[in-house]
């Protein structure tokens, strides 16, 4: 009888211990205060390359920087509120936004999701030169090192006004800071 409860014993710590997932387990301290929730701040750099009429005014290509501060919820979910800078052909505007990004789960490199949408104010003409806009990306995200990330993603951003639209294939390279 001793012998059958040590092998049952034996048996069920051995599934324990291999039967763990090895992508739910922090491979270094960076990734485990990754997956943390905590407060964040993504500054991105950012350009795009106008689509369809590239003739009409702040169309053709932008250039700019962008600063999200938020909060992670879970391993997997973050929002927060955005601020930035863009110089477009024919004027500047300086958006402001909302921005939610889901990761999914992965070690060092994590490929994500991320939605962005808001105003971009044109303080040349404010009434009627600012838009509204929605920036739909995905992208991946390097776990550089403790509470650091470098990201690059890729999307579309669809701007529209009184009576015109304007979209363009856009870029981000980005760092991700977390706090305590």
């Amino acid at each position: 009888m001793k012998t059958i409860l040590i092998s049952l014993l034996l048996a069920f710590t051995l599934t324990s211990v291999f039967g763990q997932p090895d992508d739910k387990v922090a491979k270094t301290p960076a990734l485990n205060n990754d997956w943390r929730s905590g407060f964040i701040n993504i500054t991105e750099f950012n350009g795009g390359i106008g689509l369809a009429d590239t003739q009409s005014e702040f169309s053709k290509q932008y250039f700019g920087i962008t600063n999200v501060t938020g909060y992670q919820f879970s391993r997997n979910i973050k929002a927060g509120v955005g601020i930035g800078f863009q110089v477009h052909n024919g004027g500047a505007f300086f958006p402001l936004f909302l921005d939610a990004r889901y990761s999914f789960s992965a070690q060092e490199f994590v490929p994500f999701f991320a939605a962005a949408g808001g105003l971009a104010l044109s303080f040349r003409d404010l009434a009627n030169k600012s838009r509204i806009f929605i920036n739909p990306s995905v992208g991946m995200k390097w776990v550089a090192a403790n509470k650091t990330g470098i990201s690059f993603s890729t999307g579309l951003i669809i701007m529209s006004g009184e009576s015109y639209r304007t979209s363009f294939v856009n870029f981000k390279l980005g760092v991700e800071l977390k706090g305590k």
